[in-house]
């Protein structure tokens, strides 16, 4: 990848206009994105063993109120993603993220989450810097434990509107954003990691036949 993230980057999130950040958006963020989908659908595609599609947030629906976070997702089908799990990679005011997610009330979501439960393995043995969320709307994360996930997966299996991504952050103060090779190498560690986690996730649908391979 060519394009990293720089400190700057985070100051779109204080342009208070819609059209103004979604301009900047385009512009900044969105070329990101891009060489992220171009660098890892591939390799997420050659280690799952599952064919790949890439996709861009675009915020049509917002008419008024500039988004809070943007991001992008590989994962689901030509149409779209939030029915499936993906690989999600954004930025909000106080980080970027990289995560698998299952947001929005997917397909087999309580099928997903009792896989998480019974087989750990994928998810526990993630290093100490991973985190783990159960709402996308929000920026706030915790720590990535047995504890922690075992919480957050029970509660998606049993609300409506529970969710969870399970990946890693950089903060918008983190040398990282000064270094385009480590960043590089810490996308890339981080992608590394979450596969088998996203792999696991996708033979579900494929047992299903909800999926191409």
């Amino acid at each position: 990848m060519r394009r990293t993230y720089k400190k700057e980057d985070f100051e779109i999130f204080q342009l208070k206009q819609l059209e103004e950040r979604m301009e900047a958006i385009r512009e900044r963020i969105q070329p990101i994105f891009q060489e992220f989908g171009d660098t890892y659908s591939r390799i997420v595609e050659e280690k799952t063993g599952y064919k790949t599609h890439f996709h861009i947030a675009q915020h049509r629906r917002r008419t008024t109120n500039p988004p809070e976070s943007t991001w992008s997702a590989i994962g689901g089908d030509s149409r779209g993603y939030k029915k499936y799990p993906h690989i999600q990679m954004g930025i909000n005011e106080e980080h970027i993220f990289v995560f698998v997610s299952i947001i929005d009330q997917p397909l087999l979501e309580k099928d997903m989450g009792k896989s998480l439960l019974e087989n750990k393995e994928n998810w526990i043995k993630l290093k100490d810097n991973f985190v783990i969320s159960g709402d996308h709307t929000k920026s706030n994360v915790e720590p990535l434990t047995e504890e922690s996930g075992t919480r957050i997966i029970e509660r998606m299996i049993t609300v409506k509107k529970g969710e969870i991504l399970i990946g890693r952050i950089i903060p918008n103060n983190s040398p990282l954003l000064d270094d385009q090779s480590t960043q590089q190498a810490f996308l890339f560690e981080t992608i590394s990691q979450l596969i088998p986690l996203y792999k696991q996730l996708l033979d579900l649908y494929e047992q299903h036949n909800l999926i191409d391979k």
